[in-house]
């Protein structure tokens, strides 16, 4: 009896050794063929269009009494106000174009959610997912089959099994990441041994108060087998104590497929066909035989229960909010869209969180935005913005309107007037006697204050691209600058004020100006008759020159102002970029008194440049600086990536979509040298950063700047 056990055993272990060997395949071996053959498959389809079908189960799992104020943040969470439950089906064109140009065009609606804002929160970018790709075509993560992003991921065949009915070996490998980051993904594949392709692909991933899970399955036809054919996107968001769950199915049925030829193509710098669009104007389809037809994925119970749930409710059976009420709250909260024939309005609302900004130097501000835009005959328009922005600290009020006329859309042909108040300055004469100060009394450029005069402008401007990438700018700029009646300004030990007081009054200047900008090589894109600025591999060159003409409708200055600028931004590696602007200005032939406001080197209240509005500009330099020389040089870089500092801080780095590294350089003939260094991070949410700054050798201050970007 023992023998048997014995032989049995034996049998059993050297089944099990045979089967080892047979299976056994080194983890680097395995991922180096995927990646081989994932290059070819990456550029398998030059385009195909698909029908797409999408089904949206929206649950509330756990709420409390902070629930019913979800619907007051923008863009948050997917969630019926008026039920625990909801559901969302939709039928949808979906058309590809080598490289990465998905454009979605939503044919049908039905379901308890059907609202715009509501079709727009719906992952149809998941569905763009190649998953032989480097990364999402909008950046969103990392992709960890291509040898690029290798490096930041770590790979375990997990199982390998055999397929009788197919005759086949398939890998299950494991992937994770290196680094903790919303950027990177966690989970598992399916390889098929021999053609190394993607059987099916499920990953998740965390980001600030939302879990992600997902699947893809990949077809089973010649050309299908490269291409995702069934989608499972789970989204779980946990917030002050709410927990609201989607889950999402899609099936794609392609009804016409090109394979790439990969004959080389002329260069264009038209890129229109490689912009990703979402077309979310449905028509509402309410129509359940219709449904029931079409629909290629059958309805759970509990769905179609939701469904029934919502029809009682259409039908009166149930108690619905107030929906003016919602309506007045929606229009306070957040930024609203309204279109009347041919006029479209957007308004921020008075308690939009992203209204608000934080800086150390200046600190709360508070702004408010009107857009109006009028399609005229010919493909024109009319525009018209209107701003308007308070700083509390400094207790300053700033507003500009503007009205532009787009008289010709395709070469960027835009004339515009604009009427607002700008940054409060002072003269040529102070600055005289500031820099005497400074040499004999000793007197600091933080002991000066701005509020000698206010500034009211008009700006009448021109804009035409005269070849691509080639834009003329010419304009006339007037300036109204009052003086303060209180003159009691010069905060200094000293009695002696050799004049100050006397100095003040009403200013005019008459400035004529002409601009040029040119993009090397500029890419652009058509959004109809519109011609859109995209990138470009080279730097923007900007010039300005104006002239202050004296005694032209009043005006008492007689200069000239000469700035350049140089600004690029240039990604690198996956999902790096660096950005940079250099340039200087000078006033030239000053022979009345003048004020030296640049144009390029401004304090910016309410910044909103190089996308998070905090890179670009210092954010620390006193504000009477900018007017207390008649030259400058500045450069500003900025160095973005997913991978920093936090990469391995897990609590936090699920957080955080980008960490920044800012440099800012400053000369002028009596600062001599002021540099800014920071740090910041962002995500959806929010950008902010901490800053130092030095003059010269010496260490001055640190600083915060704050943006809410809802």
């Amino acid at each position: 009896m023992q023998g048997k056990r014995f032989i049995i055993f034996v049998l059993v272990f050297f089944a099990s050794l045979c089967t080892f060997a047979q299976n056994l395949i080194a983890v680097d071996t395995l991922m180096k063929r995927v990646r081989s053959t994932g290059e070819r498959y990456n550029e398998w389809v030059q385009t195909y269009e698909a029908e797409v079908y999408m089904r949206t189960y929206v649950e509330t799992v756990k709420k409390n009494f902070l629930y019913k104020f979800t619907r007051f943040v923008p863009h948050f969470v997917l969630h019926d106000p008026k039920s625990d439950e909801a559901i969302i089906e939709s039928i949808s064109r979906l058309n590809y174009t080598y490289p990465h140009n998905y454009t979605h065009y939503i044919q049908y609606v039905t379901g308890s959610l059907t609202k715009k804002k509501d079709i727009e929160m719906i992952p149809f970018n998941m569905l763009n997912i190649n998953v032989y790709a480097q990364t999402t075509y909008d950046g969103s993560f990392i992709l960890p089959l291509h040898h690029v992003s290798s490096k930041y991921y770590r790979y375990r065949i997990k199982q390998t099994y055999y397929d009788e009915n197919e005759k086949k070996t398939y890998y299950v490998v494991e992937f994770s990441p290196v680094y903790t980051s919303s950027k990177l993904l966690k989970g598992v594949t399916v390889i098929e041994e021999g053609t190394w392709r993607v059987i099916r692909f499920s990953a998740e991933w965390e980001e600030m108060m939302n879990d992600f899970r997902f699947e893809i399955t990949m077809g089973d036809g010649p050309i299908t087998a490269y291409l995702p054919v069934h989608f499972i996107i789970y989204k779980t968001t946990c917030y002050l104590g709410n927990v609201v769950a989607n889950r999402y199915l899609a099936q794609i049925n392609y009804t016409d497929i090109v394979l790439n030829d990969h004959v080389m193509k002329e260069k264009s710098l038209d890129i229109s066909y490689l912009y990703n669009t979402i077309e979310s104007s449905p028509s509402i389809h309410n129509d359940s035989l219709f449904w029931e037809k079409i629909r290629p994925i059958p309805l759970q119970a509990k769905e179609s229960e939701t469904i029934e749930n919502y029809k009682k409710q259409q039908n009166g059976d149930s108690i619905t909010n107030n929906p003016k009420a919602q309506q007045i709250a929606k229009l306070i909260t957040e930024d609203s869209q309204y279109r009347y024939k041919s006029t479209q309005i957007r308004y921020s609302g008075p308690l939009n969180p992203s209204m608000l900004g934080y800086t150390s130097p200046d600190g709360i501000t508070y702004k408010q935005k009107l857009f109006l835009k009028v399609d005229l005959k010919d493909n024109k328009d009319l525009y018209l913005d209107a701003f308007a922005g308070y700083m509390f600290k400094r207790k300053e009020f700033f507003a500009d309107l503007s009205m532009r006329w787009n008289y010709n859309p395709a070469r960027i042909g835009n004339l515009s007037f604009s009427v607002g108040s700008g940054n409060r300055t002072y003269s040529s004469l102070f600055v005289e006697q500031v820099q005497d100060s400074l040499l004999n009394k000793g007197l600091k450029f933080s002991d000066i204050s701005v509020d000698y005069y206010k500034d009211y402008y008009f700006r009448l401007l021109n804009d035409i691209e005269l070849v691509n990438g080639l834009m003329l700018g010419t304009g006339i700029e007037y300036h109204i600058r009052k003086g303060n009646e209180n003159t009691k300004a010069l905060r200094t030990s000293s009695t002696d004020n050799n004049g100050v007081e006397e100095m003040f009054g009403t200013q005019y200047d008459f400035l004529p100006f002409i601009r040029l900008s040119w993009t090397p090589q500029q890419y652009y894109r058509f959004d109809g008759p519109q011609k859109i600025p995209v990138r470009s591999d080279y730097p923007t060159f900007k010039i300005e020159f104006a002239r202050s003409i004296k005694n032209m409708l009043g005006g008492s200055s007689a200069y000239n102002r000469l700035e350049i600028d140089v600004s690029q931004h240039i990604p690198f590696g996956l999902l790096k970029s660096l950005q940079y602007h250099v340039g200087g200005g000078i006033f030239s032939n000053q022979k009345t008194e003048y004020f030296a406001d640049f144009v390029y080197f401004a304090k910016n209240n309410f910044p909103q440049n190089w996308e998070d509005g905090i890179g670009g500009n210092f954010n620390l330099l006193h504000r009477s600086l900018y007017n207390a020389s008649d030259s400058y040089f500045q450069a500003h870089v900025m160095f973005e990536t997913p991978f920093l500092i936090l990469k391995n801080v897990s609590p936090i780095s699920h957080g955080v979509l980008s960490e920044r590294l800012y440099l800012s350089q400053l000369y002028t003939p009596q600062i001599i040298s002021y540099t800014e260094v920071g740090y910041g991070i962002g995500n959806r949410f929010f950008n902010t950063a901490v800053f130092g700054s030095f003059h010269k050798h010496n260490f001055r201050e640190i600083g915060v700047r704050m943006l809410l970007t809802f």
